[in-house]
């Protein structure tokens, strides 16, 4: 076969293979600021009727999408060194303790209870889209898109939401998230910081 074909066909081959890469994050804040120091992270909502392995073998979703994404986002936070953020161990040991749901307390008109129980000035609420490992014929990744919102508990209001949205070749999941959180909060980091100068 003569090396321009060869050639070509290599070519092709790896453009397909790089369109599957997919990069966006953005992070949006409030215009007025709260002082804010403690905060919870709850885990993300994950609501994809299909989880685990599809029929086609196309994606896997992991059943606990929800609590894996929060856990990477909850990272990501903890760097930048904007909170201090309460663990998710004993967040679940005071809930226990009051025999209370997050359904329950979020179902609420008043946040006060969360606040009070937890002694945290916010909390971190987030909706996973997407979470799962992808395979074609000609590649294989993974895919992460979800959202986070800082919910203040004094006044019920939206402090910042980031979003990220990751679908990328040859890394799992986790690795998207990791790479989209990583962004994200980078973002918002930078956002806050401007918005105090």
């Amino acid at each position: 076969m003569p090396k321009r074909i060869i050639l070509s066909i290599l070519s092709m081959l790896l453009i397909s293979c790089g369109t599957f890469d997919f990069k966006h994050d953005n992070a949006t804040i409030a215009g007025d600021m709260p002082e804010i120091r403690r905060i919870a992270v709850l885990d993300f909502e994950f609501n994809r009727l299909e989880k685990g392995r599809i029929d086609r073998g196309k994606i896997e979703r992991a059943l606990n999408a929800g609590e894996i994404v929060a856990d990477i986002f909850t990272e990501h936070l903890l760097d930048t060194g904007l909170y201090q953020i309460i663990g998710k161990k004993r967040t679940a040991t005071i809930m226990q303790q009051h025999n209370l749901s997050w359904n329950d307390l979020l179902a609420r008109s008043d946040w006060g209870p969360i606040r009070e129980l937890l002694g945290v000035d916010a909390v971190v609420l987030g909706v996973v889209a997407e979470f799962g490992d992808w395979r074609s014929k000609l590649n294989w990744g993974g895919v992460s898109i979800f959202t986070a919102r800082l919910v203040d508990l004094n006044s019920g209001q939206v402090v910042w939401s980031v979003s990220a949205n990751r679908n990328l070749s040859h890394v799992n999941a986790a690795g998207a998230a990791h790479a989209g959180a990583e962004s994200a909060v980078r973002k918002l980091k930078s956002r806050l910081r401007r918005s105090q100068s």
